[in-house]
């Protein structure tokens, strides 16, 4: 009796720290990306698509580099909860060696790099931007020690003040027409001020590894993880680097903005949820009925909030491109709809990759995502041929394929019926399916030569009408039992 009043002790703490967690990091962010998306859409209107292709370029390889910096370290202090001060010093060590050595190697290679796009200016942007690798490597012991203490309201602010502080840097330098450079100093700038915060707030020391035998599981476990990434990164911006080698620079400005307003409804779920999960998965890790009952809850509630953004960001794409952007980036429409099909599979298959990484199946994660950079690499070598639509087609098509095999072992891991899993999701693709009715019904009642900012906000107004109406009207009882969760959480 007194063990299983303690298990519903622990796991009320830990539905509030899931709860409170995701409500500080929605209010830091969400106020720092009203900032952001101002100064975003500010520049957007003084540099040109070429400007963007030019960082864009530069940003692939850099990427990559950020992927690997760590040493994939941070996610093996937040799984590892064993680790030595000692240990964890020399950890630190190691990921900055690495960021050293990575920034010494692009300062070396930036102009082969600049050559094989064939933009000289491409060169001095690499080397700007390889500054970066030294901070981040300096941010992964504090950060991952915030993460594993669940500290998520620190982790909030800390996310908001640098993207505050990359928002003014980008809309000042623009406006004193600093061109494409502006993109470059506000990431420069902001990554330098969060870690100098970051080492204020949580003292750390860093020790040379000498002693390799006391962390050579760490850094085995680190060394797949950074694979992972590596692969991962390598197939979401192989689609950038084929658009821009074979299309060239204006093409793959265009697509950078759609995948970028394609993304923005699960990038922001997906960050208010990894800034809490890693925590919240790894305590819970050896129980099996705990993992499965917060991936379901979790994907319930992702659901509710990304299926519709997503769905109506792909039926309103052209009086929203030309609202925000302007009739020079109409060539935004058509891959921001097809981008957006993408995103609303994404979304679904959110947390199964934490599943993975938080009960230590990083060898499994790594080979997982090197199959995904096969496929979806294929795809996209054979949809370049139509274009910058055909490049977003490969994602619809190849996507699905290239996560199945990671999806069949996590539901393993957690024992996870494929029928409960579609319990949790019917709500949200039911109430979207009749939101898309309603909404395209609309727009053939619509003038089609309105404004813009009328034709946007009544679609958006209706399709948000019939979605809460269907959600409340057919699955009341699912959408309350979410809500009695954050209740009770909340009053723990």
């Amino acid at each position: 009796m007194r063990g299983e009043v303690d298990s519903r002790h622990a796991l009320r703490r830990l539905d509030r720290a899931l709860v409170s967690g995701i409500a500080w990091t929605v209010v830091f962010r969400w106020a720092a990306q009203v900032v952001s998306w101002a100064a975003t859409l500010y520049v957007a209107r003084v540099l040109s698509p070429g400007e963007y292709g030019l960082v864009a370029m530069a940003t692939v390889p850099i990427g990559l580099a950020r992927l690997v910096e760590d040493l994939g370290l941070d996610a093996v202090i937040v799984q590892d909860r064993k680790l030595s001060e000692a240990q964890l010093a020399s950890l630190a060590g190691s990921a900055l060696c690495l960021g050293t050595l990575l920034t010494i190697a692009f300062m070396i290679l930036a102009e082969p790099i600049a050559i094989y796009f064939r933009e000289p200016a491409v060169a001095a942007l690499v080397i700007a931007m390889s500054l970066t690798l030294i901070t981040d490597s300096l941010q992964v012991l504090p950060r991952a020690l915030l993460q594993r203490d669940m500290a998520f309201r620190t982790l909030g602010w800390l996310h908001a003040a640098q993207v505050t502080v990359a928002a003014v840097v980008l809309a000042v330098c623009a406006a004193l027409s600093f061109g494409h450079w502006a993109l470059v100093l506000n990431n420069l700038l902001s990554a330098i001020a969060i870690t100098v915060v970051l080492y204020v707030l949580r003292p750390f020391r860093i020790a040379w590894p000498r002693q390799l035998g006391t962390i050579a599981g760490s850094l085995i476990a680190g060394w797949r993880m950074m694979v992972a990434r590596a692969a991962w990164y390598g197939y979401t911006s192989l689609d950038s680097t084929v658009i821009g080698r074979v299309l060239g620079k204006d093409p793959l400005g265009a697509y950078g903005f759609a995948m970028t307003f394609a993304s923005l409804p699960v990038t922001e779920v997906s960050v208010m949820v990894s800034r809490v999960v890693p925590g919240v998965f790894s305590s819970v890790q050896e129980s099996r009925p705990y993992l499965r009952r917060y991936f379901l809850m979790l994907t319930e509630a992702v659901s509710y909030l990304t299926l519709p953004m997503s769905v109506g960001l792909a039926l309103t794409a052209d009086d929203f491109v030309l609202l925000a952007l302007g009739p020079q980036w109409v060539s935004v429409i058509l891959p921001l709809r097809i981008l957006s099909a993408y995103v609303a599979i994404n979304a679904l298959q959110m947390l199964v990759s934490h599943v993975l990484l938080w009960t230590g199946h990083f060898r499994a994660n790594m080979w997982f995502n090197v199959f995904a950079l096969v496929v979806l690499a294929i795809g996209f070598y054979i949809g370049v041929h139509w274009g910058v639509a055909g490049v977003a087609w490969a994602w619809v098509v190849g996507f699905p394929v290239s996560i199945a095999p990671s999806v069949i072992m996590m539901a393993r891991i957690i024992d996870l019926p494929s029928a409960a899993y579609f319990r949790a999701v019917r709500p949200a693709l039911t109430a979207c399916l009749v939101m898309v009715v309603a909404v395209l019904l609309l727009r053939e009642a619509l003038a089609p030569g309105g404004s813009h900012a009328m034709r946007l906000s009544a679609q958006a107004a209706t399709g948000a009408l019939v979605y809460v109406i269907v959600l409340f009207t057919l699955f009341h009882r699912s959408v309350v039992t979410i809500y009695r969760t954050i209740r009770d959480a909340r009053r723990a």
